[in-house]
């Protein structure tokens, strides 16, 4: 025997008063198709609502409506609203699909492309991947430069990002063989190997020779990346040499929009290696000594010196004497300056 779930009528009459009489006919019409499909009403997941939407068809304004009255009504009492979870909003929005869709589309070709090793073109490259990954999941780009290293986890082959209502990024929505995990895994590995060792330098030699630990990329049973600032933001400022700040400042949203920008319109920069002085060990140990040419003077050089000293010592006899003069010349500038100063009105 199937026990209805019927704690939906004893909340949904809570909130009817900040409904109008349509929006209190379509609240009624989800709250029975709730009770009949023994789901939850209030407060209800995005899965139900889309279920919803799916076995009550209607057209798109009244669609619509519906969604709001939901978000209304979980709004008054104190829940997040499920029609604004993208699942929702895919649904009731078709150029927002459409255009989503067209955009993975475009991500799936341009990400193959971008570089994973060499410096600081790789660094780069993995980092560009996953913002142009999570953009093409219909996050904002304020969404993205908010997001911790503890917001991302991961399932599989499928990226999950966390919130109120949790975004999943699957293989099959990307063309060809393109996981949103591994892309994840990859600037994830940079962000590991910083915090272990915190070295430019080091992070350069690896990326050229194509050597980055993979032993040191540890994950937990959640899917998040284990070290010690794993709560720090997900993406940082980069400089054009590689360096990220000490503090930690996340990368602003407008930052985010140029990056994407400048992938979907083919601008971006291409991030060209340059080359690095040699650390002291890379160094040859055997000292040369420079060698100069031998120098040979005249018999008189001394007494050319000593000539040129007397010279100078006749031609700067005056100079303190013109200094001293030039000094009081100005205090006499400054207090009749300061004069001046004290008879205005």
């Amino acid at each position: 025997m199937t026990i209805l779930n019927t704690e939906t009528a004893s909340t949904s009459t809570d909130f009817e008063d900040t409904l109008g009489v349509k929006d209190r006919f379509g609240w009624a019409l989800f709250t029975d198709w709730c009770a009949a499909a023994d789901r939850t009403a209030l407060p209800a997941d995005p899965v139900t609502l889309a279920q919803f939407i799916v076995e009550n068809p209607a057209a798109l304004s009244t669609q619509r409506r519906r969604i709001t009255t939901v978000n209304t009504v979980h709004h008054a009492a104190g829940h997040p609203a499920p029609g604004r979870a993208d699942t929702i909003r895919r649904i009731v929005n078709q150029r927002r699909t459409e255009r989503l869709s067209r955009l993975e589309v475009v991500v799936s070709e341009i990400i193959p492309r971008l570089p994973v090793f060499g410096w600081p073109g790789g660094l780069f490259g993995r980092r560009d991947a996953l913002l142009l990954l999570l953009a093409s999941a219909g996050l904002r780009f304020e969404q993205i430069s908010a997001l911790r290293r503890t917001s991302i986890h991961i399932h599989g082959q499928t990226l999950i990002v966390g919130g109120v209502h949790p975004i999943r990024l699957d293989p099959v929505t990307y063309r060809g063989s393109m996981s949103p995990a591994s892309i994840y895994r990859g600037w994830a590995q940079i962000l590991e190997f910083l915090d272990r060792t915190p070295s430019t330098r080091l992070l350069a030699e690896h990326l050229d020779s194509h050597t980055l630990p993979t032993s040191d990329f540890l994950s937990t049973p959640t899917g998040t990346v284990a070290g010690g600032k794993q709560s720090g933001p997900l993406f940082t400022p980069i400089d054009r040499w590689g360096h990220t700040p000490i503090a930690g400042s996340p990368l602003t949203a407008q930052s985010i929009a140029s990056i994407v920008t400048a992938h979907l319109a083919e601008t971006s920069p291409a991030h060209r290696s340059y080359s690095r002085r040699p650390r002291h060990s890379d160094m040859s140990d055997v000292y040369e000594p420079e060698v100069f040419p031998e120098i040979v003077l005249d018999d008189t050089y001394y007494e050319s010196g000593l000539e040129a000293r007397r010279a100078a010592h006749t031609a700067l006899t005056d100079v303190t004497a013109t200094l001293d003069d030039v000094e009081d010349r100005a205090d006499e500038i400054l207090r009749k300056l300061l004069a001046v100063l004290d008879t205005e009105p």
